[in-house]
């Protein structure tokens, strides 16, 4: 906002009963000469802003509704204000009226409406709080002095820090903001911490971690608890525990993993049912609620994992040691033993603290050659028929939830591969292999489970919900599918879930098929936790909780607190209040979103760090949303999306159409929309926006 804006609006905001003139504003604010005709044209904007009004000559500020709430800015320059209900809709905030402000700060704004579409928008009149005291940049040095650039551009502009000698251009470092910015000064701070060069894919790490706030170093307390855990488990505590170190139990994990914290056995009993043991690391054991462990690991919310990196949420002494479920070491669980019948629906469940000792721990690619070779398999015969009975049950299971309507998107993932140092050198397709789906199915069943037992003993209870979609959303996906050719069949009144599945079953093979799965995917509400049992969509579960992983999910931790007390006869009110649960599920909740996008972050820079290396090279891909800029396209083998953007289309006059998404040419009727298969190159690859930018091939 320009000074003698902010002046005149001081004023009049001093009168808000009086209405001031040209004059009288002029004499009070000592303008002279071309300051008065600068006054006259700053009034006639801000009385067709919305911000004064004006009447026979005199002017005074316009009666205005302000509402508190987060800023959140796009890309772009633009924001909208998050309210702290979330039920009300965002308010529209034109770059124009952003001010100084930075994306997360606490702001209160004004309400007004567009002259010319007559559109509600929003002006920020004040920054309530700061979100951000410290950011990481990279350093520059301009002439005699040094500026620190935001690696996230949605932080503002350059922060002056002074020249340093010692530093070079480009370096990362972590800043204290001293003083932000303002219309009168730009932005002043510090250097508190040199991070190292912007080519370190180490430095990358540090940076995600420390944009996105993840606690990253454990506390001297939470280090002193953690080395007085006993690496062995007492007899006293063995005794008090159901034994179950003779049953056949088995970890299965991916190559890498290094923290067990479920194991599984199965027995197929002589009517045909099946009983499955899910045993669950005991954390709740070794980390007690209130305890520094216990502190942390709540501030942390829940593992956080890049390629090639994990932050833990446990210490290492815990997740890879004594929680971990390690073949042939004993180790303290909680242990869900489920009697399934041959249809996959449940029959009965009992769950009790255990000892077990893993029989073997195996790999996904191991299960899948066992299973798919059992004659050559490696392991004890007992173990591979066994596995062959999972492999049944699971398929079984898979189809009782489809059944009543649970949605299975299940498409292939990208690993990004990483040489010695750490930097990618590549991408690799992962398929959902019947070994993962087995493991899956296990643990969705015992989650499931665990939520109803504790549902019908009456104990609050922390759940994973997941909300129906939003109607207008499905009625996006529904047009999307129309243009690929494909129906979706919503019915007014029905639930949507089985016109979902036939979706997903009729994409399949399809060049749209990883496009209508992520549509879809957009399209459904997020899953959270609450107090509150809402039931699982996605899932058409009617009750379901997070059990299985208390080693890298705080929520299980406490799951397993409930279960234990539930167990013991303890009273109800021995569990979590109300109003502390609620607390609870919505730090769950933030808390694994900023993991969420953390990790996205870093992926996105890798993704973009693999094509930084190929540009000018040619890929086929798949047109996945269209805008009146451009469009976006996911190359097909390596999942990457980059924008085509229309100012590159120079053969013709290209008009956008948002009712079918589509752009086409105005002289040769060249049309682009979602789904089209396209050959693009790539053309500039930023780091630092994780943007891609492509061209069409001739």
């Amino acid at each position: 906002m320009r000074p003698l804006e902010q002046k005149i609006l001081d004023l009049l905001g001093q009168k808000q009963k009086h209405s001031l003139g040209r004059r009288e504003i002029s004499e009070r604010l000592s303008l002279h000469g071309g300051e008065r005709k600068l006054a006259n044209k700053i009034l006639h904007q801000l009385v067709h802003g919305g911000q004064l009004e004006e009447r026979k000559g005199r002017y005074r500020r316009t009666r205005q509704k302000t509402i508190e709430g987060t800023l959140s800015l796009a890309d772009k320059g633009y924001g909208f204000l998050r309210l702290d209900d979330e039920q009300q809709e965002d308010t529209f905030i034109p770059q124009r009226h952003i001010d100084t402000a930075m994306d997360g700060d606490r702001v209160l704004v004004s309400l007004h409406v567009s002259h010319r579409d007559k559109r509600p928008y929003g002006k920020i009149e004040k920054i309530l709080q700061r979100a951000h005291q410290r950011l990481v940049g990279h350093y520059q040095q301009r002439g005699k002095g040094g500026e620190v650039w935001p690696l996230d551009r949605k932080l503002g502009g350059a922060v002056q820090v002074g020249r340093q000698n010692d530093l070079p251009s480009g370096t990362v470092v972590e800043i204290e903001i001293d003083r932000f910015a303002s219309a009168e000064h730009p932005a002043k701070g510090r250097i508190v911490e040199q991070l190292g060069a912007s080519d370190d894919p180490q430095v990358d790490i540090e940076t995600v971690i420390r944009s996105f706030n993840l606690p990253h170093d454990f506390s001297a307390a939470n280090m002193a608890q953690a080395e007085t855990i006993p690496l062995t488990i007492s007899d006293d505590e063995t005794t008090r525990r159901t034994d179950l170190r003779d049953l056949s139990l088995i970890t299965i994990d991916g190559a890498t993993a290094k923290d067990f914290d479920d194991a599984v056995a199965l027995r197929k009993e002589a009517d045909g049912s099946y009983r499955l043991w899910v045993c669950i690391a005991d954390v709740a054991h070794y980390v007690e609620n209130g305890s520094p462990l216990d502190r942390d690991a709540l501030d942390r919310g829940t593992s956080v994992y890049f390629p090639g990196f994990c932050l833990p949420m446990l210490p290492e002494v815990l997740s890879n040691g004594i929680c971990s479920l390690n073949p042939h070491e004993d180790r303290l669980v909680m242990t869900a033993e489920l009697h399934i019948g041959q249809d996959g629906l449940p029959l009965d469940a009992k769950f009790y603290p255990a000892v077990i000792c893993s029989q073997a721990r195996l790999t996904y690619v191991q299960v899948d050659g066992f299973l798919a070779n059992p004659g050559q398999a490696e392991l004890d015969k007992s173990l591979v028929e066994q596995l062959q009975g999972m492999a049944g049950l699971a398929k079984i299971l898979t189809k009782m939830r489809h059944d009543r309507g649970s949605l299975d998107m299940d498409l292939p993932e990208v690993e990004i591969l990483l040489d010695e140092r750490g930097y990618p050198v590549g991408l690799e397709k992962t398929e959902r292999t019947q070994s993962h789906r087995l493991i899956e199915e296990f643990m969705l069943a015992a989650n499931e489970a665990t939520a109803q037992f504790l549902r019908d003993k009456g104990w609050p209870v922390l759940y994973r919900i997941h909300a129906e979609p939003d109607p207008q959303k499905l009625q996006e996906l529904q047009q999307l599918t129309a243009q690929c050719g494909l129906g979706l069949g919503l019915v007014l009144g029905n639930k949507p879930q089985k016109a979902l599945q036939k979706l997903l079953v009729d994409a399949v093979g399809r060049p749209e098929e990883r496009l209508l799965n992520q549509q879809l995917l957009r399209s459904l509400q997020r899953a959270e936790y609450s107090p509150e049992n809402c039931g699982h969509f996605g899932l058409a579960a009617e009750s379901y909780c997070h059990f299985t992983s208390p080693i890298r999910r705080y929520p299980d931790l406490i799951i397993h607190r409930t279960l234990k007390l539930a167990l013991t006869g303890s009273p109800k009110s021995a569990g979590l209040s109300a109003g502390t649960l609620e607390s609870l599920a919505r730090e769950c909740s933030t808390k694994e979103q900023r993991a969420a996008e953390a990790e996205r972050n870093l992926v996105d820079l890798r993704s973009c760090q693999v094509l930084a290396g190929r540009v000018g090279e040619e890929f086929t891909g798949t047109i996945s949303s269209v805008t009146e800029f451009g469009f976006f396209v996911e190359l097909n083998d390596l999942y990457i999306e980059g924008l085509v953007h229309i100012r590159t289309l120079q053969d013709d006059y290209f008009h956008f159409d948002p009712t079918t998404m589509t752009l086409t040419g105005e002289k040769q009727r060249q049309s682009y929309r979602v789904g089209m298969q396209v050959k693009v190159r790539v053309k500039k690859v930023e780091l630092w926006r994780r943007r891609i930018d492509f061209i069409l091939s001739d």
